[in-house]
């Protein structure tokens, strides 16, 4: 199967504890989101996460890259062209990215994610990567949350779709202000 991009609806999200949403509504907003990106990590949610925010203008704008190889990934993005938040925003919605691709064809992905995505290999599955739109109030893109997930990690599981839905919530509350 070629690289899909599939929009989604996230199922309902579960309860975070008041005291980690208290101490993130303490803190600036993009130290809150890059704070949460730890704690999704902590959940194993991802391995790798990217956040993106909509900036003055509506230019997206790379904010921080955390977790496993996180520099390279870093670099990839800066250098390349296009962005996840992008693709939520056109679409309006969280993203599900998965499928087999190759270094050699064309994709939709933002510039150097595939090459990221396959560490070394020239064609393989890009494993499950999900896309959550941070929006405001009146569901105006203020940015995205994008988490990635290697193969053979599978995708969101158990409860792990329920806190990042509740995370993705928070946040898109803390950084409407």
């Amino acid at each position: 199967m070629p690289v899909s991009i599939i929009p989604f609806k996230m199922p309902a999200p579960a309860e975070i504890p008041a005291h980690i949403i208290d101490a993130l509504k303490e803190m600036p907003a993009d130290e809150a989101v890059v704070k949460s990106m730890d704690l999704l990590m902590q959940i194993e949610a991802a391995e790798t996460l990217v956040y993106e925010r909509v900036g003055d203008g509506g230019q997206v704008k790379l904010v921080h890259v955390a977790g496993r190889r996180a520099d390279e990934l870093s670099a990839a993005l800066s250098a390349g062209s296009g962005s996840f938040a992008e693709a939520a925003i056109a679409q309006s919605s969280a993203l599900l990215v998965m499928g087999q691709a190759s270094v050699a064809e064309a994709n939709a992905l933002p510039g150097g994610v595939v090459e990221f995505l396959l560490a070394g290999a020239e064609s393989g599955s890009i494993g499950f990567n999900y896309v959550l739109l941070l929006t405001g109030a009146d569901e105006k893109a203020l940015g995205a949350l994008t988490l990635m997930r290697a193969a053979e990690d599978g995708p969101l599981n158990h409860e792990q779709p329920n806190i990042c839905e509740a995370m993705r919530r928070e946040l898109s509350l803390i950084l409407a202000g």
